[in-house]
This record gives C-alpha cells, structure tokens and sequence, in this order.
C-alpha cells in the first residue's frame, strides 16, 4: 500500500527534491502534494519542473511564484527592458533546451490547481499554498490561495479539518531559533505548515516532507554552502 507524502516550497532546489525522494522511497504506488513555489531563488528550477511533470503521482499547486512567472511571462513583451524580478526566467534562457521548453513550463504551471482535498483514515485535509479557507466557500477568489497567510498568523485551523500550507517559512513562526527548521502544527492540531525554508540554509531551512498516514517527517538539507 502506497503513502501520501506532502511538501512545499523547493524553490529550484532540484537537488534537494531529488534527494528526498530517495530519502522517503518514493515509489509508484506513492502520492505526493507539492503545495507551490517550485521556483525562484533556486538554481535549477528546470530540474524541478522536469521533475514533476515527469511522474504522474506527483501533484503540485500553484503557488505565488508560479502565478507571479507566468502572469510577466505572458503580458511582458519587453522581457529584457523589464525583466522577472527573480532568476526564474534568467536561468531558463541561458540553455537552448530549457529555453525551447518555456512555453511548456508557463503552460504547467498556469494549469496548476489551487487546492485540494485529501481525506484519510477518517481525516480531511486541505491543501493549498498559503491559506485553505476559501476551499469551503462558494465563490473562490484566487489570492487567498496564494498569498493570504492569516491562517498561519492565528495559528489556528478550520473545525473539523486538518489544514496544510507553505508559504510562511517555519523558521519565521518560531522567531528564528538557531536550530534547523522543523515542520510546524498549530496548537489547535488543525493547521500544518510544511515549508522549511529549503532555499534558505543560513538560516536553518530545510526540504521537509511529512507522510499523512504515519505522521513521520522528513528533512533534507542544502550541504553546499
């Protein structure tokens, strides 16, 4: 029997992801959530979009990095006169592969949804980028997917859900401790936030991957610098 495994954030650490999927055993009977940001600041953002797109049981949504590249992508004409404020188009343009590539990588992620549900062993979850609570109302905006993060400044969750985010590194919510990056859980139990900051190892981030069925968390960690 297969597990589902959920993570956040990798921000062009190919690397990174790659090393966790072995680290967790990810197998073809597995499912894993990538809850956005798989670009930017990172230096190989190509790898993790290959990556993805490449295996069937991996599903990612959209997070604000995605939406913020592929919103200048498709209305920016003058690219050099007015480029991506982060290194996510750069890197692309300097292979002749990934830069042939672009218009698959903009349609990916522009096809990402914005949550999901997932319920297991008698527990929904949510899944989005930054903040769930639209995911039970009618009309849902998109902003709050991808950039509200009151949820996590409440640190509170939705009764009767378990709500998982990114967005807000873990580090900031414990006041930038000196250990490395942890999973965080609200106290309520209702609201996880999975993204440990991978992109930032000065400061203690981390890749995390927490499996739903087993509660086990997973770390890997930038050894470059």
């Amino acid at each position: 029997m297969g597990r589902t495994y959920v993570m956040s954030d990798i921000h062009g650490m190919a690397h990174l992801l790659e090393e966790m999927l072995g680290r967790i055993g990810f197998s073809p009977e597995d499912c894993l959530y990538i809850l956005g940001d798989l670009i930017d600041r990172g230096p190989d953002p190509a790898g993790v979009l290959d990556l993805v797109m490449g295996k069937e049981n991996i599903t990612v949504l959209t997070g604000n990095h995605e939406d913020a590249f592929a919103s200048w992508y498709e209305s920016e004409a003058d690219k050099v006169g007015n480029p991506y404020y982060y290194n996510t188009y750069e890197v692309l343009m300097d292979s002749r592969k990934t830069e042939e590539k672009l218009p698959e990588y903009v349609r990916f992620v522009k096809g990402l949804p914005l949550y999901k549900k997932v319920k297991l062993d008698g527990i929904c979850y949510l899944l989005a980028h930054a903040s769930t609570e639209e995911a039970l109302r009618v009309w849902k905006r998109r902003d709050p997917f991808i950039w509200d993060s009151s949820m996590v400044d409440r640190q509170r969750g939705i009764p009767g859900y378990v709500s998982i985010v990114g967005h807000v590194p873990t580090f900031i919510i414990r006041g930038y401790p000196h250990e490395p990056a942890t999973i965080w859980r609200s106290p309520d139990g209702r609201l996880i936030d999975v993204d440990c900051g991978a992109v930032f190892p000065v400061m203690g981030g981390r890749l995390g991957c927490l499996c739903l069925e087993t509660g086990e968390e997973f770390y890997v960690q930038d050894k470059r610098l």
